[in-house]
């Protein structure tokens, strides 16, 4: 039964990760020929950053990174909806020879496995109060196994200010209220409210090159030592008007991180049957490379 909800918890998140992404990806094409028309008809901006990894012979991996956006802005008003991918799996082969040693067969097991998964689904919604500052409300979605959380739900309402909004430099910061629903693996769901300030940058350098910073601080109210942040820094170089070269650093780190189950044997190695709780690692850290398309 357990394999069976895990089975269907996986099938529904690439069921909307997939929904989202054909979104993303057709939206723009339907809506082109309505771009005079006023309201959600009018345009909207897409892109799709795509990594993807492979190696083979004598190592066999494979690692996948997707993330996409599609936002509308108004005169005071704007919507943006995005969504990450990242997975990796990796193949390992155990062998043994079998015969004499002049005389011999090489048998070969191989294995695969995943070692990292990453999703994430938000949307966002904001609305310009006065010519600095912002109303906001988001909710987003977020899944990753290897740091201990199965899923997570976090809605938001705050208020964001433009502290700098130029051709070349824009810079806002936003702080606001959470309310978190958050199941870690293996362990029942929890709920709390919570605070959460951002800060978000955009620097270009050059004219088809930018530096960009995005920080998410998360304070969980309950508990004041359960915090967490997601920063993620990176730069774009353009090639032309639609397709741009991007590296990037995205670390994630939790004060309080989830706990692991580990078997626990005995003083000769034998299995005792039962389990001990021991915390992850706080800090993960992802570097990626990938292409963006803008559509």
């Amino acid at each position: 039964m357990m394999v069976e909800r895990i089975a269907k918890r996986e099938a529904a998140a690439a069921v909307l990760t997939a929904g989202l992404l054909a979104f993303v990806l057709c939206g723009p094409a339907a809506l082109r020929g309505q771009e005079k028309k006023a309201g959600l008809l009018g345009p909207w901006a897409a892109a799709a950053e795509v990594s993807y990894v492979v190696t083979g012979g004598n190592t066999a991996t494979s690692a996948l990174s997707l993330g996409t956006s599609l936002s509308r802005k108004w005169a005071n008003d704007a919507l943006l909806f995005k969504s990450f991918i990242l997975t990796s799996d990796a193949t390992t082969t155990a062998r043994t020879a079998r015969g004499t040693a002049d005389d011999f067969d090489i048998l070969e097991e191989s294995t695969t496995r995943k070692v990292a998964e990453n999703y994430l689904l938000a949307g966002q919604y904001d609305r310009r109060v006065s010519r600095k500052l912002l109303g906001q409300v988001g909710l987003g979605w977020d899944r990753n196994r290897f740091a201990g959380v199965d899923d997570r739900i976090i809605a938001t309402a705050g208020l964001g200010y433009a502290w700098i909004e130029k051709e070349r430099t824009q810079a806002k910061t936003a702080a606001g209220v959470t309310y978190t629903a958050r199941q870690y693996v293996g362990r029942a769901w929890e709920s709390f409210a919570g605070f959460r300030f951002s800060l978000e940058g955009d620097r270009k350098v050059l004219d088809n090159s930018k530096l960009s910073t995005r920080f998410i601080f998360d304070e969980n109210l309950q508990e004041m030592r359960d915090w967490r942040f997601d920063w993620v820094n990176s730069v774009t170089a353009s090639i032309s008007k639609s397709l741009a070269l991007k590296l990037s650093l995205r670390t994630l780190y939790s004060n309080v991180p989830a706990l692991q189950n580990l078997p626990l044997v005995d003083d000769l190695g034998a299995p005792t049957g039962l389990t001990v709780p021991y915390p992850l690692k706080k800090l993960d850290t992802f570097l990626t490379t990938s292409v963006v398309i803008n559509f």
